[in-house]
């Protein structure tokens, strides 16, 4: 039932902006998952071909490590982003 006030559209817009919100920090994290996963298998699986000297003492796994580093980071300040568009949202409606 909605009051006469519009509080029921904006409560409703709520919950579909966390459902929203957590649907995507899921995302994020399943996607973050997978690609440490993908480092941690070819450390264990190929730790030979991890180890081989590209220039000096920079590694392929080294620059993987680095990768899923600023991989992370760029996950995280996508949701921050998204988390701060659906507050600036929700506190227009109100």
């Amino acid at each position: 039932m909605a009051s006469h006030d519009g509080s029921a559209p904006r409560a409703s817009g709520t919950i579909q902006a966390a459902h929203r919100q957590r649907r995507i920090g899921w995302t994020l994290t399943l996607i973050l998952v997978a690609v440490y996963l993908a480092y941690l298998l070819s450390v264990v699986l190929a730790p030979e071909a991890m180890a081989v000297p590209i220039g000096g003492n920079l590694t392929p796994g080294l620059l993987f490590g680095v990768c899923v580093i600023l991989i992370a980071l760029v996950l995280a300040s996508y949701y921050v982003s998204q988390a701060n568009r659906n507050d600036a949202r929700n506190a227009r409606r109100s």
